[in-house]
């Protein structure tokens, strides 16, 4: 069976003006191919059972065919967090926010990227522009550690980040 290619650029061009006029944002991921549709799948589950590096792999494949996809790397950015790969994090989430300024969680990563980077003191303006009010453990600890850092009071990286990756545990689905 051949594989029907999906021109984004066109739907989006042609949907985009009924979205806004509507305030809906565009539902669910989309892929170029019926293969990209796969390999999504395949890599969303492979987060979610929490194997890191396979999941990478198969999020950069999905890049091959569409870099501009905010989900595929913010979950990219969220695998090479967890796997201790901060430096290339940072430039995934911060990727994610330029294609997509409203992703709400990864202002949360970066910042806590930034933290792990030990640069603390920048987590706070970047923990400020994230809200979610499904998430309260999550609130609640960064605006903690905000005022802990905004006093000069602040615990030394390790434990801001310990704590605030505690909360997103806690809060499980609240969180991406």
């Amino acid at each position: 069976m051949a594989e029907k290619k999906i021109d984004k650029s066109r739907r989006n061009f042609l949907f985009g003006a009924v979205r806004r006029i509507k305030n809906e944002k565009a539902d669910g991921p989309a892929a170029s191919t019926a293969e990209g549709i796969e390999v999504i799948k395949d890599a969303n589950s492979l987060y979610v059972d929490g194997s890191w590096d396979d999941a990478c792999l198969k999020y950069k494949e999905c890049l091959e065919t569409d870099k501009n996809d905010a989900d595929v790397r913010y979950r990219l950015g969220v695998c090479l967090y967890r796997v201790g790969k901060y430096r290339q994090a940072k430039l995934e989430f911060e990727r994610t926010l330029r294609i997509q300024r409203e992703y709400k969680d990864a202002f949360l990563y970066l910042g806590l990227t930034m933290v792990r980077l030990e640069k603390p003191e920048k987590a706070v303006a970047l923990w400020k522009q994230y809200f979610n009010p499904l998430a309260v453990a999550v609130q609640r600890e960064l605006n903690l550690q905000m005022g802990m850092l905004e006093e000069g009071m602040a615990d030394p990286p390790n434990v801001i980040a310990e704590a605030v990756e505690k909360a997103i545990a806690e809060a499980g689905d609240g969180v991406g």
